[in-house]
């Protein structure tokens, strides 16, 4: 079983905020100043994506960040 890390978990969230939002990668790369390619990288994992521009991205597709910071569940049970 393969497990989901939370940048995996943010990237799937902005590639569907974009998808639902009806726009391009070209179109947010263009408005945000980054290539298209590094805008699919950071999309996809081959780039880092950080919160700031994950910000930017979730911005131009009408949606905002919010982060939870609880305890971990499995280090209780362990």
């Amino acid at each position: 079983m393969t497990e989901t890390t939370a940048e995996d978990q943010l990237r799937g969230q902005v590639r569907a905020a974009l998808h639902t939002a009806g726009l391009s990668q070209a179109e947010v790369a263009r408005q945000l100043g980054v290539s298209t390619k590094h805008l699919n990288m950071m999309l996809t994992g081959a780039a880092t994506l950080t919160l700031t521009w994950a910000e930017g991205i979730l911005g131009l597709a009408g949606h905002a960040i919010e982060i939870t910071v609880r305890p971990d569940t499995q280090e209780q049970a362990a």
